[in-house]
């Protein structure tokens, strides 16, 4: 097909096609540099689009390279053979950019589990480029010049696959069973001490990110660490205990997606010192010792163009380094001085220190249905989801939030305190599994509504609510005395409908886009109705939509029993909304909006302990989610099912970490020993009455054996004398 061409452009892309593709992979990593860890701060789709066809294209295109570069070698001579010459003194360079930046390794967790596979390309790509240069062998300086760029790309290489390998799951586990045992139990709480730690978020996060690593892969932590983590994250306001969380996520964020297993360090910043000398060595010698006269311009451009990269990289790993959070933890680690560590922490304050979006994705189902739908043939395609991402709003992070979000938990946290409740695992996972009835159980409404929480899925649990939250906001939106719990509400209202409708994996088994759509219908169905008092085909606002809605429903004037079996038939949520809307508007504007905030509060701590934990890391690459740190506040506070008692040890350790750090228990050892002492007796309780009943089972089916076999054997009689009597 080329060679139809015209011989202008066959030469051209003979000329341009190893070049352009060298040029292409610097592109590459140049974006990869910058942006690589820009995701974990911005949670648009333009960055997560740009990163991911970046990250999949950049090996391809430096594998291309290389093959080219392999396939362009031959005998040549004069002017062609100075060429190849400088262009096979590209493929170092090449390996260089397969070994990736700093700032990202994998894309999503999965990338870590291919590790094998990277480790065969290392040393595939190594002996390609061993093969290009062969084949060119220079005879001055270039030579020379080559072997320690050589030996960066290798180094850079392997550092990526160590990472890889470092970051997966099993490996994971393993250093995590070694670093929480040691690292965190023997040295950090008894050397920094419990008091020193407090009103640093920097150490502390660094200290509870041995915990949530340990949880993220399944280990079990003792009570200890338990009640070690309430200790500290209670002294904490509002916004100290999210910024704790925020740091620590950060850390493992680095640890997942990133080269920070390595680069922070010993051994990471003698490679690195090393990677930067022999670069700068290497670009010096061949600034002073090459003559530009002797190779094309083009080529020799490129060739200034890969070295001038290869230092930025560097300069950019050093900066990196030198200002993260790693750094400063290192610092107070090592005991430096007041003046470095002010003085550091004022740089660090010049720089962007975001950890995170700081975002909360809303999603809308009434505002979704008024707007234009996508044809039926993007179903087929898949566009169909990505045309949902239209509908989605985000909102910043506010203290009011954070602050109505902390107390809750906070709240949960002492109920789980209180006669030390937090030794039963039980109690524990009473309080977490509340999703909306443990608030209207305590109003005396639990029996009204169990319908739209307890007794139905989570998925529609979430979707009636929203549907109601709606409804009331836009019947009692006019009022004058609107309150704070009025916009968290519907903040947390339509958040829970954006993970819903945008990231059910992130919700508890069974989720599914079936309620969802059948309540779109609904809705469609609704407002289009010639009845609806828009008199419209169509309705244009919220309002108009929630006006339809209630005057659809007024004409269906049907009793709780049939309502109760319509709900239980039905997959759409639109009248369950309705009708849970008219219940809570007869309660006080106060009480409802206090009533309904609280319910969302316990549905999003429902969805953040039960979301899985690989689901918490992959929203880290996205910009960070809410129901994340939400989790991992719970976690600290000790609302987790993953604590387990072990044995009376648990309060001597406890006692030995903290004497001598100028804090007291808030608990004496006879009223611990006395709580363990009622938890173990109420398990014997439990494992006695269950004996029992097992016995009492066991029983009963042998007496239902005993009189089937009876039966059978009556039978058999009655058949031997009616065989007897009816022969002749």
């Amino acid at each position: 097909m080329l060679k139809q061409l015209p011989e202008e452009v066959l030469n051209l892309w003979n000329n341009w096609e190893i070049r352009g593709m060298v040029l292409l992979s610097l592109l590459l990593q140049t974006i990869l540099i910058v942006f690589g860890s820009r995701r974990k701060t911005i949670a648009r789709n333009w960055i997560r689009i740009l990163v991911w066809s970046t990250y999949l294209s950049a090996d391809m295109v430096a594998s291309v390279a290389l093959g080219n570069l392999a396939r362009s070698q031959g005998d040549l001579s004069g002017e062609e053979k100075a060429n190849n010459s400088i262009q096979a003194f590209w493929a170092p360079f090449l390996l260089l950019h397969l070994g990736g930046p700093d700032t990202i390794t994998a894309y999503s967790i999965e990338d870590n589990e291919l590790w094998l596979r990277h480790l065969l390309g290392l040393v595939v790509q190594v002996g390609v480029a061993f093969y290009v240069f062969s084949r060119s062998w220079p005879s001055g300086i270039l030579a020379f010049i080559a072997i320690p760029m050589f030996i960066v790309g290798i180094v850079k290489y392997a550092e990526r696959t160590w990472v890889l390998w470092s970051s997966c799951s099993k490996s994971l586990k393993n250093s995590n069973l070694f670093d929480f045992w040691r690292s965190y139990h023997l040295k950090r709480i008894k050397e920094i001490g419990v008091r020193a730690l407090q009103g640093n978020y920097l150490r502390q996060a660094y200290i509870f990110s041995y915990i949530s690593r340990s949880m993220m892969q399944d280990l079990v932590p003792s009570l200890v660490d338990l009640m070690l983590s309430q200790l500290l994250m209670s002294k904490y306001s509002a916004g100290g205990a999210f910024k704790v969380v925020e740091v620590e996520l950060g850390l493992i964020y680095d640890m997942l997606y990133t080269k920070a297993p390595l680069i922070y360090s010993r051994a990471g910043i003698i490679l690195r010192s090393i990677s930067f000398l022999l670069t700068f060595t290497a670009f010096i010698t061949f600034q002073v010792k090459i003559e530009r006269h002797a190779y094309s311009t083009i080529d020799f451009t490129i060739t200034y163009l890969l070295f001038v990269a290869a230092l930025f990289l560097e300069f950019y790993a050093f900066l990196c380094l030198v200002f993260s959070d790693w750094t400063m933890i290192w610092l107070t680690d090592e005991g430096r001085n007041a003046l470095t560590s002010a003085l550091y922490s004022l740089i660090r304050k010049l720089t962007r220190s975001e950890r995170w979006s700081r975002s909360i994705a809303q999603y809308n189902l009434i505002s979704s249905s008024i707007e234009s739908k996508p044809p039926k043939c993007f179903e087929f395609l898949g566009i169909d989801e990505m045309m949902r991402q239209m509908n989605v709003n985000r909102k910043d992070m506010n203290g009011g939030l954070q602050d109505f979000i902390f107390g809750h938990l906070q709240k949960n946290s002492m109920k789980i305190k209180e006669n030390f409740n937090f030794i039963d695992k039980n109690f524990r996972r009473t309080i977490i599994g509340q999703r909306g009835d443990g608030v209207l159980e305590r109003e005396g409404l639990l029996q009204d509504l169990k319908w739209s929480t307890t007794e139905v899925e989570f998925s529609r649990s979430i979707l009636v609510w929203h549907l109601a939250t709606e409804i009331c906001y836009c019947v009692d939106k006019d009022a004058n005395n609107v309150s704070s719990e009025y916009k968290t509400s519907r903040c947390l209202s339509e958040y829970m409908m954006y993970l819903l409708v945008m990231r059910p994996d992130t919700l508890s088994q069974g989720i599914g886009d079936e309620g969802y759509l059948h309540s779109l219908r609904d809705l469609d169905s609704i407002i289009s109705k010639e009845e609806a008092p828009t008199k419209s085909p169509a309705a244009t606002s919220r309002e108009e939509v929630v006006d339809a809605i209630l005057f659809y429903y007024e004409s269906f004037v049907i009793d709780d029993i049939r309502f109760q079996f319509r709900w239980k038939e039905t997959k759409s949520a639109v009248a369950g909304g309705d009708r849970l809307a008219k219940q809570l508007r007869l309660l006080g504007f106060k009480k409802r909006w206090e009533i309904i905030e609280e319910v969302w509060m316990e549905m999003l701590a429902y969805a953040a302990a039960h979301c899985p934990w690989k689901e918490h890391a992959q929203q880290l690459r996205r910009g960070g989610e809410l129901l994340t740190h939400v989790c991992f506040l719970m976690l600290h506070l000790g609302l987790s099912e993953q604590y387990e008692y072990n044995s009376f040890k648990d309060y001597n350790s406890l006692n030995d970490y903290i004497r001598g750090h100028d804090l007291v228990l808030p608990w004496e050892e006879e009223e611990y020993r006395g709580a363990i002492d009622r938890y173990l007796r109420g398990n014997a309780d439990m494992s006695l009455s269950s004996s029992n009943e097992e016995v009492k089972e066991l029983k009963r089916m042998v007496a239902y054996k005993d009189e089937e076999l009876e039966r059978k054997e009556r039978e058999l009689e009655q058949l031997r004398s009616f065989l007897v009597t009816s022969t002749p």
